[in-house]
């Protein structure tokens, strides 16, 4: 993985990685965050235990991940409720179709049944992603694989993690339990997992921002949006005013900028992949970026640059 790396591995479910030296990019200052989107998806599937130790191997320290529920209200690592291609495959080995997504919803599985499905598998709008044997995790093992993994690694910092609830208005008792009932699940798993300084939290859905906060004012919360009017409008209906808002990066512009800054603000635009997109949300005045290429983001020139 690098050339000059002290000997050692670490397994993560069947895939080795070498140990790498303390060195890298993380070793410099980064006012300037970059959060890997789902993992290291270039080269693992998207949310998975090989994609996360892989971000933190090539210098990543914030993690973006989505969050699911069981039926027996576990908290799970996955962007979608349901289980469906590209990425899974059935017990049986049979690949997945996006037509099976109504047919395993997570919410109605028991976390037993969700870990024999094989998610593992390319997508192939990544053609570097490796094939692995992989599950969907929960968040706790994310937790404690990934801090095991770097400090048996001997890398400097700590990770930090963006948990995206994925919760939408209109779905309560199909995808997910109400947002009540919702924000007190992953707020009770950050407490207890002791991870309240190192966790973020965001979603589309205002809601279950709001019900977080009120359980836990202390955790650091994010409000996602993909539609300009949403940015007023859903800050006004949060109630408070939240540590970031995180826009579609096409939705920034130096209007959305001020007007976030003067409300003491910050924000994080997603999904930001092409090198010039990188460059423009910093000039914009953007405190990071979401990418599903950190490694682009972390050696581009002038990104990291302090100003």
């Amino acid at each position: 993985m690098y050339q000059g790396e002290p000997d050692g591995e670490f397994s993560v479910h069947a895939v080795h990685f070498r140990k790498p030296g303390l060195y890298g990019p993380f070793l410099r200052a980064m006012d300037f965050e970059i959060q890997a989107h789902r993992g290291a998806r270039a080269f693992f599937p998207e949310n998975t235990l090989q994609a996360f130790c892989r971000a933190a191997d090539i210098g990543v320290r914030v993690l973006e991940l989505d969050l699911v529920v069981t039926k027996e209200e576990e908290i799970i690592v996955s962007h979608d409720p349901w289980l469906s291609a590209p990425h899974c495959s059935a017990p049986d080995g049979r690949p997945l179709g996006s037509d099976d997504r109504m047919r395993y919803i997570m919410y109605t599985m028991s976390y037993a049944d969700i870990a024999a499905f094989d998610c593992g598998r390319p997508d192939p709008s990544f053609p570097r992603q490796q094939r692995v044997a992989s599950f969907k995790p929960l968040l706790t093992e994310v937790f404690g694989t990934v801090d095991a993994y770097m400090a048996s690694a001997g890398m400097k910092g700590r990770m930090v993690y963006n948990l995206e609830i994925k919760s939408w208005p209109g779905s309560d008792g199909v995808f997910h339990p109400p947002p009540g009932r919702y924000a007190g699940l992953v707020v009770r798993v950050v407490e207890e997992a002791g991870l309240s300084e190192r966790v973020r939290i965001q979603s589309f859905d205002y809601r279950v921002v709001r019900e977080a906060w009120k359980l836990n004012p202390e955790l650091i919360y994010g409000l996602l949006i993909d539609e300009r009017e949403h940015a007023g409008r859903f800050l006004h209906e949060l109630g408070f005013v939240p540590r970031y808002v995180n826009p579609r990066f096409s939705l920034v512009d130096l209007q959305m900028a001020q007007y976030l800054h003067a409300r003491g603000i910050s924000m994080i635009p997603w999904t930001v992949n092409r090198p010039e997109e990188m460059l423009a949300m910093k000039r914009l005045g953007a405190s990071g970026i979401i990418t599903d290429y950190p490694e682009i983001a972390l050696s581009l020139p002038g990104l990291l640059d302090q100003p």
